[in-house]
C-alpha cells in the first residue's frame, strides 16, 4: 500500500552527515624508552622502563583550497605549563601557514606517557626530553601536510553511542571527596562516532569522541601506553581497516570504573569495551550517503511500515573560530594550604604560578576555546579538564546537531573546571584548578551562544 498522509507524518530520516574534503594521516610519536614518564605522586620510578603500546599522533586535514583546518589527536598527557604548549604549537603554525583558529593540537589524556616538561630535564629520564619535544613536533607538522595532501571529498556520519566504561570519579569521604569510582551517581555513557569515506564509500577512518579518564595504568605501572585508548582504536581499526582518531571528551569528573592498576591488560579490557560499543554504533549506521525512507504499508495483523534505503545527501561547510571566555578567579589557594605540610603547600603554589603563566590577566583569566562548524555538527575545544556537564547540556541544547566535545585542546589553561555544586566539597579537581566557582556554566553558555550566533554563518574562505 502507498504511503498517504493518514499513515506517517514522519516519512524519511537521514543521519547527520558533513560533506567536506578531508584526508588524514598518523605518525608513530613513541618516545626513546627511559625517558622521564613520573606521572603519580605515588610513582616508585621516575623513567619508563618499556613499551606497552605505541604512541601514534593521528591528523585529520579538512577543507578545501590551500587553508585546511587540521585536528590533531596526541597520545600524551597534559601539558604542564602554557609556555611549552605554545612553543610547541608555534611551530608547527608556522610550518603548516595555519590561522590560530585553523589548529587543534589535541592531548587523549593518557597517564602513562612522557613528560613534555621543559621544566624537568635536570632530572632522572629528563635528559631525553628536549629531542622528543623537537621530533614531536616534526611528527606533527609531516601527519599534517600528509593528511592535506591526501585530502578527497569526503562524508563524515555521524552517530551517538552508548559505553557504561566511564563511571563518576567524585567519591564523598568525609567533608570532602576522593577521586574513586562513585556508585552513587551516574556518569554520562555518550560516545559520539563519525564514519569518515570517500565518494567510492572506502572507509578513511573514524573518529571516536568519548569521556573518560585514561587512568587504568597508575603508579605501579612503568610502561609507555596510550592507557585504553588502545585497545578501542585496536577494535574499532581492525574492523574498519582505517585509523580511529580518538578525542577526550570533557572528563573532569569521570574515570574508569576499575582503575588505577599496573596492569596492561586491565587497560586493554577497559579500551576492548569503548571499542566494541563504537564498533555497534558503526554497525547500525545506514552506507554511506544514504537515510531512510517509508515507502510502503503492508496491512498484516497491524499496519506494518516498511522503511527502505534512499539517497541522501551530506551538508557541506566549514567554519572555524576562536573566542575567549573571561573567567573569575579562585581565591581560596592560601587559606586552604594553611594547613598542610609547608612541601605540600609550597608544590601547590609553584603549580598554580605554573597554570596562571600566559593565562591569568589581572584578576581574571582568559579561557581560549575553539568552535568549529563542520555542516550538521560542531566541534567545542577548549584546553582545560571540564566537568561532563559541559557535553551533556551542549547536546540537550542542540539535539539536532552530533556535538564533539574536546578537553586538553592548545592553551592556555590547562585547569579543572568543575560544576558550581563540586565547589561545596574539598576535592582535588577544586584546588588544583585557578578558577572559581561558576567556570564551567560560563563556558558552557559561551559556547553555546556563539553556537547558535555562527550557526547560520558563510563558510570560511
Amino acid at each position: 500500500m502507498a504511503v498517504t498522509a493518514r499513515h506517517a507524518a514522519v516519512r524519511r530520516w537521514d543521519p547527520p552527515a558533513t560533506a567536506v574534503a578531508l584526508g588524514i594521516a598518523r605518525r608513530d610519536i613513541t618516545p626513546p624508552v627511559g625517558i622521564r614518564a613520573r606521572n603519580w605522586g605515588a610513582a616508585l620510578s621516575d623513567v619508563s622502563t618499556g613499551v606497552h603500546a605505541p604512541l601514534t599522533a593521528t591528523a585529520l586535514a579538512l577543507g578545501d583550497g590551500d587553508r585546511p583546518a587540521y585536528l590533531v589527536s596526541l597520545d600524551l598527557g597534559w601539558w604542564a605549563s602554557a609556555e611549552d604548549e605554545r612553543a610547541l604549537r608555534d611551530i608547527v603554525l608556522d610550518r603548516l601557514g595555519a590561522g590560530e583558529e585553523r589548529l587543534l593540537i589535541h592531548l587523549i589524556h593518557t597517564h602513562a606517557g612522557p613528560s613534555v616538561r621543559t621544566d624537568e630535564t635536570d632530572l632522572p629520564g629528563g635528559e631525553l626530553i628536549p629531542d622528543y619535544i623537537a621530533a614531536l613536533a616534526e611528527h606533527i607538522v609531516d601527519a599534517c601536510e600528509e593528511a592535506a595532501r591526501a585530502r578527497v571529498p569526503g562524508l563524515v556520519t555521524w552517530a551517538y553511542g552508548r559505553c557504561d566504561l566511564a563511571v563518576n570519579r567524585d567519591l564523598p569521604c568525609g567533608d570532602g571527596t576522593v577521586v574513586a569510582f562513585n556508585p552513587g551517581t551516574p556518569a554520562d555513557d555518550t560516545l559520539l562516532v563519525g564514519r569518515i569515506t570517500d565518494e567510492n564509500d572506502r572507509v578513511l577512518g573514524t573518529l571516536l569522541n568519548y569521556a573518560c579518564h585514561p587512568t587504568t595504568l597508575a603508579w605501579d605501572n612503568t610502561l609507555l601506553s596510550p592507557d585504553l585508548v588502545a585497545g578501542a582504536r585496536e577494535i574499532v581499526e581492525a574492523e574498519t581497516g582505517a585509523p580511529c582518531l580518538f578525542v577526550q571528551g570533557a572528563s573532569g569528573d569521570l574515570g574508569p570504573r576499575y582503575g588505577f592498576t599496573g596492569d596492561p591488560e586491565d587497560a586493554d579490557r577497559n579500551g576492548h569495551a569503548l571499542g566494541h560499543a563504537a564498533s555497534a554504533a558503526l554497525t547500525l549506521m545506514p552506507p554511506p550517503g544514504t537515510g531512510l525512507e517509508l515507502t510502503r504499508v503492508v496491512e498484516s495483523g497491524a499496519p506494518v511500515g516498511v522503511w527502505e534505503h534512499h539517497p541522501a545527501d551530506g551538508i557541506g561547510g566549514l567554519r572555524c573560530e576562536r573566542i575567549e571566555v573571561s573567567m573569575p578567579l579562585a581565591g581560596r589557594v592560601a587559606e586552604q594550604d594553611a594547613d598542610l605540610p609547608e612541601h605540600v603547600a609550597q608544590e601547590r603554589a609553584r603549580r598554580a604560578a605554573r597554570l596562571r603563566r600566559g593565562y591569568v590577566d589581572g584578576d581574571r583569566a582568559r579561557h581560549p576555546v575553539w568552535v568549529w562548524h563542520l555542516g550538521p555538527a560542531v566541534l567545542v575545544a577548549h584546553p582545560g579538564e571540564a566537568y561532563s556537564a559541559l557535553q551533556t547540556e551542549l547536546r540537550r541544547r542542540h539535539v539536532d546537531r552530533p556535538v564533539v566535545v574536546a578537553n586538553l585542546t592548545n592553551g592556555p589553561g590547562h585547569v579543572y573546571l568543575p560544576t558550581r555544586e563540586a565547589y561545596e566539597r574539598d576535592r582535588y579537581q577544586v584546588w588544583q584548578s585557578v578558577l572559581a566557582a561558576g567556570c564551567l556554566e560560563r563556558l558552557i553558555e559561551a559556547a553555546d551562544e556563539h553556537i547558535v550566533e555562527t550557526a547560520a554563518g558563510s563558510e570560511d574562505a
